[in-house]
């Protein structure tokens, strides 16, 4: 993505097939990000300063290796030890259940695309040509609502993941731990305060930025009531 800034492309282009995406529903939803998931399955994700798009999105690999015999070209497996994690796991599952039946992974991918969208899951018009017309009649048959009819998200700072609200600042009064989502609390934060400020030390500017300002926005909603409008004389 910084490449992608630094060079003014307008779209990043993911090879993310049917198969990759199967494999990362599972393992998203083992992960506790249900709520996320519809924002990374789509064919367009806006949320990004430079838009993502996924036009391999409903080819399977097995579609993508035959392509790539009929063209002579070379495909080189980068991975080829599964890992021990959640992701190495479900990979092994999904092989597993492909071979059973050879269109589970497009069940599983379809199954997963009847989440509803988010309104960042669409191109922005300013960036609109004659390539995206696709697009378009994919959003038009997927029925997105308009931007402006739906509410706000509130992102993670660390996986830009979408929250449907922030956590319990109360309980959670450190300032990442209010501002990120339940999974990357779990499974990146530290567990002892004492960490966290070695933690900080790995992170881009970019990310404390954003937390401090997702965390300035939650504030603002709860006191929402006490504030006074543009139009109201001060008291």
């Amino acid at each position: 993505m910084q490449i992608a800034i630094e060079n003014g492309y307008t779209k990043l282009v993911l090879g993310s097939c049917t198969s990759r995406i199967a494999c990362h529903v599972l393992s998203a939803t083992v992960k506790g990000q249900g709520y996320s998931l519809a924002a990374d399955i789509q064919y367009a994700d806006a949320r990004w300063e430079v838009p993502v798009v996924l036009p391999l999105r409903d080819c399977p690999l097995q579609e993508l290796k035959i392509l790539c015999n009929l063209d002579s070209l070379k495909i080189v497996d980068i991975f080829n030890e599964t890992g021990a994690g959640i992701n190495g796991l479900v990979s092994s599952f999904v092989k597993i259940l492909q071979e059973e039946n050879p269109s589970r992974e497009c069940t599983i991918v379809r199954t997963a695309g009847k989440l509803t969208p988010f309104p960042f899951n669409r191109i922005p018009e300013a960036n609109v040509d004659d390539a995206d017309l696709v697009s378009q009649r994919r959003q038009k048959k997927f029925n997105l609502k308009p931007i402006e009819s739906l509410p706000p998200e509130s992102f993670c700072p660390i996986c830009n993941s979408p929250m449907s609200c922030y956590g319990n600042a109360e309980s959670r009064p450190e300032l990442f731990r209010a501002a990120c989502c339940p999974s990357c609390q779990y499974q990146i934060l530290p567990d002892e305060a004492s960490s966290m400020d070695q933690f900080y030390s790995f992170l881009p500017e970019s990310i404390i930025a954003r937390a401090k300002n997702g965390n300035q926005k939650w504030i603002r909603e709860k006191i929402q009531d006490c504030l006074l409008l543009d139009d109201e004389d001060e008291v």
